[in-house]
């Protein structure tokens, strides 16, 4: 062995002292091990799941500034909508009812027993519980009682200006039977019969109008032509009818509840103060309301045995979405976890190896999560399946310190030196695996972007702290393991040969790589050709913009959430003239401003082809401007005055009851968006109270899946410049989306290259030479070709999760070369050797991790699916890389003899 300088000395005495110490005293090792797992298990137990695109962004993006500001101002707002289905509509109708009775009298509990407590007084407050409602829509009588009760102001100002004349006109035509008694005191005689007197001629109850008069009477002065003009109603049944309709246009729910036309459908929205992402609250307001509204049995037993009932909106989105990432990744970790066992015992044919390679990896990932839940508190969609990523990435570690054990014991050395030996054998590798691993998940903290960021952080530390555990835990667990092996007199078969080599896979490879090493880089230089071509058309734009091809599936099956939502948009979608993204001004004076310029944006950015329809603000909602209702009020003063009592009473009763119904009340004034009903005010009302700032921009009938779309509307609507230069913080759900396709192409061509270049340095310094840095180097760079090549000719696109599988093949993928040429090293250049003894380690390392990552493919979510695949053909490029593209370059560049190899290959 040849001499090491002071630092390695002093190096290796330390590992080995840490070695000694956990032979000496294995179960202490184990005991606190098992006792940091517990704990980890109970503290991650708080570890939130967040599955909203929200936190994936930077938290210092304007975008995301900008809406959650906006989003800040309402309080909330999330929506839980429960829809009811049977063909009895009056079933339906009881169920909403009775559900929304039930909601009533909850609130009202808790409202009285907030309202004994001190704004101060938190316990007291506490034990009322969470405030989970904001208020509950189950109808809208309200709303169809406002429209009926204004109808009158909602009219066309020429249509009341008509109305008024057709009126003078027919009570003109009438004057013939009505007499001038002053019609405000006008008191009906009691006429024998019911019938009214007679009166004389030329009265008109207009008050002696001359042109009443003119009209009245025919050219004889006799009343033929009014017989012949007269109308029922004095011509007021058509105005009637024309105003209520007027009127209801904005009332899609003429039976007064939310339904669909056929009445198969109904629904009760709920509208809570929480986040409706998956939050806690959200969870607890879901369970009340399951409980009230009861089993699917209780529903067929008191309404209809046909009824179903479902949940849409926020709230149970956020929770079908949560609870599929949670048992998928369950699953997943499971799933992964059979596969490694299997793997493992397979390769070192034997049970016994499972405990050993397995604590010092499930450290790691209770590490990793108790970081996640003492920095965050929380995980972000990307976050869900790191266990099982972590778990197969970080138990490479212990199986080659395990295989190299394995080795020198079977080539003849005692337990005590071959523990010694395998970890200082391996802490170079060990360590390079470690750091250029770390280093691959760290480069993503370099980035703003949370969806990158964080999966970074927590990966970093979990694969940090496997391979800080494996040198006291491994050698304590084989201390372990092989006294309990002798005490059930067992004896353990390594399998190895005389030379250290093991299976017969590995020997074939060696001689392969040995015999043919210019073919097979000619091979891998074809493929490399072959594989980048496409390239530099992809990587100008490899950005996924599809977004149905990032979430769920399962959602829209049979009996899922999607399906609810799809009923509950036949019943809500888009009516009550409120639709379309949600969006703030300051003030609301500067609500037509902000409309002016965003019509202007999108005409002048989109002129071929516009992306808005209409934008909706309360002002929609009024019959019209303040000055325009006092026009009108005026005429309806007039229309007022002539239907008086006399007038009255000279008409048929059928007549009379008509015109008693059109007859403009004396309580009509002006309507401002106070006055609008709850229903409809609460859509533009902020927390505070504040009416008016609210509006909502309603685009042409395009794709929202759609990337491009997004871009194009967050750069025609948000941040809106004013006239005189103020900026409007405007934001909607499109803003999300676009932010996050900014930040992954400014974040995510930094966070690979400043993993490559890290990576680049560690490999240039851990092989301390020309030779070795070149060809783990040109290993790496050409499994990352193939891996990024494959992907454009299979048109795989990448996203905000699929792209962090690219800078973390750079660390794993540069392990298994770096393993092979430290080994070849070590053995002073016998690369055959080499390839014999480790690369069945190295195969395992890399099956164990393919199997972390093909555990994301068990998700529902396609995002995740595609990083499963994308680091999944990444190792195995690496893989054969290193199997193959490496040693065949070493036998091509041959290594300048050494003296002394600093492991024997007779050893």
């Amino acid at each position: 062995m040849s001499e090491l300088s002071d630092k390695q000395s002093f190096l290796r005495t330390v590992v080995e002292k840490i070695v000694d110490f956990s032979s000496r005293f294995p179960v202490l090792v184990m005991v606190l091990s098992l006792l940091a797992l517990y704990g980890a298990k109970s503290y991650t137990e708080r570890l939130e799941l967040r599955t909203d695109f929200r936190e994936l962004l930077p938290l210092d993006s304007p975008g995301l500034k900008a809406y959650e500001h906006q989003t800040g101002r309402l309080g909330g707002g999330a929506s839980l909508i429960v829809v009811v289905e049977s063909p009895d509509r009056k079933a339906n109708e009881k169920f909403i009812d009775d559900l929304g009775a039930k909601l009533d009298a909850a609130q009202k509990e808790q409202k009285a027993c907030l309202s004994v407590c001190k704004a101060d007084d938190q316990p007291c407050r506490e034990k009322c519980g969470p405030v989970l409602i904001s208020y509950v829509e189950d109808g809208t009588k309200e709303v169809r009682q406002y429209y009926e009760d204004a109808k009158w102001l909602y009219a066309d100002k020429q249509d009341l200006i008509n109305a008024n004349n057709t009126l003078d006109h027919q009570i003109a035509i009438r004057s013939k039977l009505v007499s001038d008694f002053g019609e405000d005191d006008f008191t009906p005689p009691e006429a024998e019969g019911g019938a009214p007197a007679s009166e004389p001629d030329g009265g008109a109850s207009d008050g002696g109008s001359s042109a009443t008069a003119t009209v009245a009477n025919g050219p004889d002065g006799g009343p033929a032509k009014a017989n012949k003009d007269k109308k029922p109603a004095l011509g007021m049944d058509e105005y009637r009818d024309r105003w209520k309709a007027k009127a209801k246009k904005n009332d899609d729910f003429p039976t007064g509840y939310f339904a669909t036309e056929d009445g198969t459908n109904m629904g009760l929205r709920i509208i809570s103060p929480t986040s409706g992402t998956g939050d806690k609250w959200g969870d607890l307001l879901m369970e009340k309301v399951r409980v009230m509204v009861g089993t699917p049995e209780d529903l067929k037993k008191t309404y209809n045995p046909k009824m179903e009932m479902g949940f849409a909106g926020d709230i149970p989105n956020a929770i079908a979405e949560k609870d599929s990432i949670m048992s998928e990744a369950l699953f997943a970790t499971v799933a992964a976890l059979v596969l490694l066992l299997i793997g493992i015992i397979v390769f070192f044919r034997s049970g016994w190896a499972l405990p050993i390679v397995f604590l010092p990896a499930f450290l790691g990932v209770g590490a990793a999560y108790s970081f996640a839940t003492y920095r965050y508190g929380y995980v972000n969609t990307s976050g869900a399946f790191l266990g099982a990523i972590i778990l197969g990435n970080g138990i490479n570690y212990p199986i080659v310190l395990l295989s190299r054990y394995r080795e020198f014991r079977a080539r003849g050395m005692t337990a005590d030196v071959a523990r010694r030996g395998a970890v200082w054998n391996a802490f170079r590798a060990e360590l390079v695996g470690a750091a250029v691993a770390s280093i691959a998940y760290g480069s993503l903290t370099t980035t703003d972007f949370r969806g990158f960021s964080q999966f970074g952080m927590i990966g970093f530390c979990g694969m940090l702290l496997v391979w800080a555990a494996i040198i006291p835990v491994v050698p304590a667990m084989i201390v372990i393991v092989e006294w309990a092996q002798r005490k059930i007199g067992y004896t353990p078969k390594y399998g190895i040969d005389e030379d250290g080599s093991k299976g017969p896979i590995m020997k074939w490879v060696a001689r392969f790589t040995e015999r043919s090493p210019t073919p097979i880089l000619l091979v891998a230089a074809l493929i490399t050709i072959g594989t980048a071509y496409k390239l530099p058309g992809y990587l100008k734009d490899p950005w996924e913009y599809n977004f149905d091809h990032l979430g769920s599936r399962g959602s829209k099956s049979h009996g899922g959430v999607g399906e609810w939502s799809n009923k509950a948009e036949k019943v809500f979608g888009g009516k009550m003239n409120i639709a379309g993204a949600r969006m703030f001004a300051d003030s609301p004076e500067q609500v037509p401003l902000i409309k002016a310029k965003m019509f202007e944006n999108d005409k002048t950015m989109n002129a071929d082809d516009p992306l808005i329809n209409d934008i909706a603000t309360i002002t929609d909602l009024l019959p019209a401007t303040d000055k325009e209702q006092e026009e009108k009020l005026a005429i309806l003063d007039e229309i007022r005055d002539r239907i008086t009592p006399r007038v009255l009473f000279d008409m048929p009763e059928d007549e009379r009851a008509r015109l008693l119904e059109i007859k403009p009340p004396e309580t009509l004034h002006v309507l401002r968006a106070q006055d609008l009903p709850s229903l409809l005010r609460r859509r533009f009302e902020e927390k505070d109270g504040r009416v008016g700032t609210v509006f909502y921009v309603k685009f042409n009938n395009f794709s929202f899946a759609n990337g491009h779309n997004l871009l194009k509307v967050a750069a025609t609507t948000d941040n809106i410049t004013l006239p005189d230069g103020t900026v409007v913080q405007t934001a909607s759900r499109s803003t999300i989306f676009a932010e996050m396709i900014r930040s992954m192409e400014k974040d995510g061509p930094r966070a690979t290259g400043l993993a490559f270049l890290a990576v680049m340095v560690v490999v240039i310094i851990a092989t301390a030479s020309r030779r070795g840095s070149v060809s783990v180097l040109l290993a790496l760079i050409i499994g990352v070709t193939w891996t990024v090549g494959g992907a454009a000719h299979a048109d795989m696109k990448l996203n905000f999760l699929n792209f962090i599988a690219l800078p973390i093949t750079f660390g794993i993928g540069c392990e298994y070369p770096f393993n092979v040429f430290d080994r070849t090293r070590l053995l002073g250049g016998d690369v055959s050797l080499a390839i014999r003894r480790t690369g069945g380690a190295v195969a395992l390392c890399s099956y164990t991790t393919t199997v972390g990552y093909g555990s994301m493919l068990f998700s529902d979510q396609q995002a995740l699916q595609s990083f499963g695949r994308l680091a999944m053909s990444g190792e195995i490029a690496c893989l054969i890389t290193a199997l193959f593209v490496l040693p065949a370059v070493l036998h091509v560049w041959k290594m300048k003899p050494e003296t002394t190899p600093v492991e024997s290959p007779k050893a």
